[in-house]
């Protein structure tokens, strides 16, 4: 994570008119960055009958994750129930894999803001502000779907920051 506020340099020598309107503005920026959020593929079946249908799989070898594609984390080669049903452990039995053995996408966002004021008194002035949030306007996907018999598994659906937003403001400073 990271804030950062810089005043740009005002303009001397420059006529009044330029130093007015060009001169005297101001750069804040805060963002983040995280690696994705770690999270655990399961079955919906209850496999080692324990009451809860969140059981870990025993073995990953039909899936694989997806570099390109940022929506589609995980996919797996499996072309019927039984393949599926072959990653799961024994009936009865806990499966191998460990929690949070997969990892989401990572994250990035970025704000930006300019600001100007305009002196209008000794004691008064008005401040102009332009605020862009997410300025990058990247898409930050949430964790994808993580049961394995889903038909969206490894997909993500869901985001976790909204796209670019650009809010001005007026101020009246006294």
């Amino acid at each position: 994570a990271y804030s950062l506020v810089y005043d740009l340099p005002r303009l001397k020598g420059e006529s009044m008119f330029v130093r007015g309107f060009l001169g005297g503005w101001q750069i804040a920026s805060s963002g983040r960055f995280h690696t994705g959020q770690p999270f655990t593929v399961n079955s919906i079946f209850d496999v080692n009958l324990d009451g809860n249908l969140t059981d870990r799989l025993n073995n990953t070898s039909l899936i694989s994750e997806n570099d390109g594609n940022n929506a589609q984390v995980l996919t797996t080669s499996a072309t019927s129930t039984a393949q599926l049903q072959s990653m799961l452990a024994a009936v009865g039995t806990d499966g191998s894999i460990p929690r949070n053995s997969f990892r989401g996408r990572s994250l990035l966002n970025l704000d930006v803001a300019f600001s100007k004021r305009f002196f209008v008194t000794e004691t008064q002035n008005l401040q102009f502000r332009v605020e862009i949030f997410n300025f990058t306007n990247r898409t930050n996907f949430a964790i994808p779907v993580r049961f394995l018999e889903a038909p969206g598994f490894g997909q993500s659906v869901d985001t976790v920051t909204p796209g670019r937003r650009v809010q001005l403001a007026l101020k009246y400073l006294f």
